[in-house]
């Protein structure tokens, strides 16, 4: 029977790793219309931005012969198109603001799909040209998933998930009813605060199905609503034990072995 715990306890930890690892994409560098002459236009770039969210693109616009800022005479378009393809936003700007910005204020309804998005600028007078597109992501937290920050939330998890496993493996092999009690705790509370971790983390990084991220949610609800049933539970079996331990004393009293006086009270007697 041991055996068979810690089977389901591998089976369900290898479950948890796999659904915890967490593939880092890294967002499309920047591609120039390469040109010998005309205009080089320098965009803000921003690798993410929040879902539904107000946001401000900026261009600075130089001559590529000499280097210099051109501020005036020309215009500047920005056009916005989703992974799906969908062209979501055109702007154009012929002014520049704070002397070198030609900007285009988009706000959240342009932001309501998760997911890549690729923005494209192009400036341009009567004689000369330039363009320039990048490549950014729209999820909840408004910030690409770097390694680093995969490395250490799959770190975290792991090593709760050691602690889970090692309670639950308390609860099968501890003979002490207390010592039963205090591993369930500690295995409920480390369900409750992975499921919040798993739940918070998938839903601002993902930028595409949000339903894992549904899931966890589900499950993070459940074991906290689950745990006032269990504190009553609890409370309940910690009164029956120590009722019981009153009997058996009480039998020993009496002058009844305790090997009996335990077996009468449907305990075992160590």
């Amino acid at each position: 029977m041991a055996n068979t715990h810690k089977h389901y306890a591998f089976l369900f930890l290898l479950m948890f790793i796999i659904l915890s690892v967490n593939m880092v994409s890294a967002v499309k560098p920047t591609t120039d219309i390469q040109v010998s002459e005309g205009y080089s236009v320098q965009p803000t770039e921003k690798s993410a931005i929040i879902y539904g969210t107000d946001h401000e693109f900026e261009v600075h616009v130089f001559n590529i012969s000499n280097g210099m800022p051109i501020t005036s005479g020309i215009t500047c378009y920005m056009h916005l198109y989703h992974k799906t393809g969908q062209h979501i936003y055109e702007g154009v700007d012929a002014t520049a603001g704070h002397i070198f910005d030609y900007s285009f204020n988009l706000n959240g309804t342009n932001f309501t799909s998760l997911g890549e998005y690729q923005a494209k600028f192009q400036c341009n007078s009567s004689t000369l040209g330039g363009g320039t597109e990048f490549y950014f992501i729209v999820n909840n937290y408004g910030e690409e998933l770097s390694t680093a920050h995969s490395i250490k939330f799959n770190s975290a998890m792991f090593f709760m998930m050691i602690l889970f496993i090692m309670a639950m493996m308390g609860i099968f092999g501890i003979e002490n009813v207390i010592g039963k009690f205090a591993c369930y705790w500690i295995a409920h509370i480390l369900f409750v605060v992975g499921t919040f971790s798993m739940w918070q983390f998938n839903f601002g990084y993902t930028t595409s199905y949000l339903g894992l991220a549904s899931v966890w949610k589900v499950m993070f609800y459940v074991s906290i609503f689950s745990m006032l049933p269990m504190m009553i539970l609890s409370i309940a079996g910690l009164i029956s034990y120590w009722a019981m331990d009153k009997n058996v004393q009480k039998l020993i009293d009496k002058g009844m072995p305790e090997g009996e006086a335990y077996r009468r009270q449907g305990r075992k007697f160590k």
